[in-house]
């Protein structure tokens, strides 16, 4: 957060200056005796180097310097409502050169990559909880739960809870084999 000091205190200068710190990407947290603090607006989103992904878990973005901040912005915020603009603020690309760069070199938008970290990380919850749908969806970073039941079924061919379903089923029948294989004929 920043503080500017307005000395100028017309209307017309203070509206002025508001609406070129909103143009220019920042929120204004509030105004008191000339003083303005702001924030840029993606400082509200995590950017910090620190991976909350468990040592464990491979990631699903492809290794390309270029965009490691890109993908772990995502990785550290898919949960929340972020949009292109945002992702873009946060590595300091305008949106349209982010777009252009993300899929000449992966083949995917940016939102696409959101997307697909947002259903894995449902998928996940699905086999390793007993949230509701719903409850994930939110977790998740879907607002909109329909939207969500889409993304999952254009994703998997498959509504959330029949997938759920079968991935369990198919683990027990595993678990099974793999006790039958044990033991001695």
């Amino acid at each position: 957060m920043s503080n500017i000091l307005l000395i100028d205190e017309h209307p017309e200068t203070k509206n002025l200056l508001m609406k070129c710190l909103e143009t220019a990407g920042f929120e204004v947290i509030f105004t008191e005796n000339g003083l303005v603090s702001v924030q840029l607006a993606h400082e509200k989103f995590s950017t910090t180097t620190e991976s909350k992904k468990s040592n464990t878990q491979k990631s699903i973005f492809p290794s390309i310097p270029r965009l490691c901040e890109v993908f772990e912005f995502i990785e550290l915020n898919y949960h929340q409502s972020i949009r292109l603009k945002e992702v873009a603020q946060a590595v300091g690309y305008s949106s349209a050169y982010l777009t252009d760069l993300v899929r000449r070199l992966t083949g995917k938008t940016v939102n696409n990559w959101i997307i697909e970290r947002r259903i894995v990380a449902a998928s996940t919850l699905l086999l390793e909880t007993n949230y509701s749908v719903d409850e994930i969806a939110l977790k998740v970073g879907y607002q909109n739960i329909n939207h969500f039941y889409c993304q999952f079924r254009d994703y998997y061919q498959n509504t959330p809870r029949a997938w759920r379903q079968a991935q369990r089923c198919k683990i027990g029948q595993n678990q099974i084999l793999q006790r039958l294989e044990g033991i001695p004929s």
